[in-house]
């Protein structure tokens, strides 16, 4: 049985031995954090590396490999000064859905405010709008029913948030923001979720709600 804990302390133990000092973090992001977790989920690791390298890069991978379910290793390495030089619309993100493990990201970020907040709502809310209608246009139905559930991913880190912006509280799981979202939004959000495993889901009336959810969150920022 995989233990996400003892991973990331072999995990740990291994990167201590190959950059020693320059180890500057470890954390947890993703399913396994939030409990949401599947047989096919990644394993989202963060890292950060005093003075990162390409050949930093190299060796971080062969400790992946080496930890195991290297098919499954997924998710985020930085540079100490890179890190420290961050766009501030991604640091509530980063801070709101990492833990730690070995070291304070907190003590590795830039600042960042709540119009900081907003422009990340907005970013990907553009992106996510874009992204919809382009393959609405350009590609085929087929296509786009496939794909459609993939795209609605991203609806829960928006709503994480929306929710956050206007109740200063930033909620970790869909259960639990579920539970503090109403109306159109907690449509939108049970669509994403329900797509997850839905090859047989009704794309017009998906595509639809999604759309005008977008056209409305945009226009009342």
């Amino acid at each position: 049985m995989f233990r996400v804990d003892e991973y990331i302390d072999e995990l740990i133990a291994l990167l201590k031995d190959i950059f020693g000092e320059r180890l500057m973090y470890i954390g947890l992001q993703g399913s396994y954090l939030r409990n949401e977790e599947t047989k096919s989920s990644d394993i989202d690791i963060m890292a950060v590396i005093d003075n990162l390298s390409v050949e930093d890069l190299k060796n971080y991978q062969k400790a992946l490999v080496s930890v195991g379910n290297f098919d499954k290793s997924c998710g985020f390495i930085c540079g100490k000064t890179d890190l420290e030089h961050w766009n501030p619309l991604e640091i509530c993100h980063l801070l709101n859905t990492t833990k730690d493990y070995y070291g304070e990201l907190k003590e590795l970020v830039p600042s960042y405010t709540i119009e900081d907040e907003r422009n990340y709502v907005k970013l990907s809310l553009n992106n996510l709008y874009h992204e919809i209608c382009h393959r609405y246009i350009h590609a085929d139905r087929e296509y786009n029913v496939l794909k459609l559930p993939i795209t609605c991913k991203s609806v829960f880190f928006i709503m994480q948030h929306l929710h956050y912006i206007s109740s200063g509280n930033f909620i970790a799981t869909k259960r639990e923001l579920l539970e503090c979202i109403q109306g159109e939004d907690k449509v939108v959000l049970e669509l994403s979720i329900s797509l997850k495993n839905n090859i047989d889901y009704d794309f017009d009336s998906a595509f639809s709600i999604l759309f005008k959810w977008c056209q409305n969150v945009l226009s009342g920022l």
